[in-house]
């Protein structure tokens, strides 16, 4: 397994000029490097390889160590992947605003010593910001530019995928947009709509840089502190996503969420406040810690979970305003999300344990909550 570990970088100003300078000298190498990639595809129809752009490296009189060379062309090489993969529209070039990082695509040609590194490029050794301890198996780092200054990541390798715990403690979760979640045994996630709160604020600053004429020193300006505000939104919306699948994390042994098509979804009316909820992200949050801390994470079916009534099975139908579920058979009068979050959590497919030859193995599957019975 692979986790990353960030840190913020403290550069003096000479420093702070020579990352610079280095970010630049990326650029320029992806920029060539891409020229040549589409003039001999646009006469061969044959795409030059990463390694033999690798090659070549000896011809390029740039500073900086081979591996950060090297990490930019497999970038290059990526986004030319995607480019054979959907067909049609080349690469875009990289200017300033959008290049801010570059990075070792092995941990070699790079010195790290406590909180200090140092490679070939800078003057003096950088010293970090180490909040926390550091595993030693370094793979890869990637060092980038943000709102704030720069930030380093170590790419870490922290062994095999621990085994599942023993524990029973089960709960379903329903996403919503009302609420963010509702959870089977009774606790309810509020939503805090972080970018809905910040739109009068991005507005105003959004309407000071239209006035602003192009070019300008002041225009400059009132575009960073327009990019420090969803710098802002972006870091607070991941917060409050890391505390929640953290929590859910330590409460329970056994988690099912459902598999929506989050991507489709946000196509409609809702996309706005999709995209604020950020459903995506916390499934990707609770996927990897779960993973790392040995819980069972179960995507189910979608189909039916608000329909069905959770107390006795039947189908009990309600458009989108509907939001009180009642059941003429049983009498079940609940929040419609709430009865969701329990069909989800009996759609679970418990884990089954198997010793076979001293490894654990599991088995897993969705239920179609169409055949629940009373």
């Amino acid at each position: 397994m692979f986790r990353s570990y960030k840190f913020r970088l403290i550069p003096n100003k000479s420093q702070y000029q020579e990352l610079k300078n280095i970010l630049d000298e990326q650029r320029t190498l992806y920029n060539a490097a891409l020229q040549e990639r589409i003039s001999y595809y646009e006469k061969t129809k044959k795409s030059i390889s990463y390694f033999d752009q690798c090659k070549s490296l000896k011809e390029i009189e740039l500073s900086g160590p081979v591996n950060m060379k090297r990490w930019t062309l497999k970038r290059l090489d990526d986004s030319f992947k995607a480019f054979f993969k959907r067909g049609k529209g080349y690469p875009r070039y990289r200017s300033m605003n959008r290049w801010k990082s570059f990075g070792f695509a092995e941990f070699s040609g790079i010195q790290l010593k406590n909180n200090r590194i140092s490679f070939k490029g800078l003057s003096k050794s950088l010293r970090f910001y180490k909040h926390r301890d550091l595993p030693n198996d370094i793979k890869s780092c990637v060092i980038s530019r943000d709102t704030k200054g720069w930030s380093i990541s170590f790419q870490v390798d922290i062994g095999n995928k621990p085994e599942l715990r023993e524990g029973s403690r089960q709960v379903g979760v329903d996403l919503g947009l009302n609420v963010f979640a509702y959870l089977s045994d009774g606790n309810v996630i509020p939503n805090p709509r972080i970018a809905r709160k910040a739109e009068k604020e991005l507005r105003r600053r959004q309407r000071a840089l239209s006035r602003c004429k192009k070019g300008s020193n002041r225009r400059k300006k009132v575009k960073h502190r327009v990019s420090k505000l969803y710098e802002k939104i972006k870091n607070t919306r991941n917060t409050f996503l890391h505390q929640i699948t953290s929590k859910l994390i330590r409460d329970y042994d056994i988690i099912g969420v459902e598999d929506l098509n989050i991507k489709g979804m946000a196509r409609g009316w809702f996309s706005k406040s999709i995209h604020d909820a950020s459903w995506s992200k916390f499934i990707l949050f609770l996927t990897y810690k779960a993973e790392g801390a040995g819980v069972y994470l179960d995507k189910v079916n979608p189909r039916k979970t608000s329909i069905l009534c959770s107390g006795c099975g039947n189908p009990v139908p309600k458009s989108l305003s509907d939001r009180v579920h009642y059941c003429d058979v049983c009498g079940l009068v609940m929040d419609r999300d709430m009865n969701a979050a329990l069909n989800i959590d009996r759609a679970v497919v418990r884990p089954e344990r198997h010793n076979v030859g001293g490894c654990i193995m599991r088995v897993s599957g969705n239920i179609d909550l169409g055949v629940i019975s009373n």
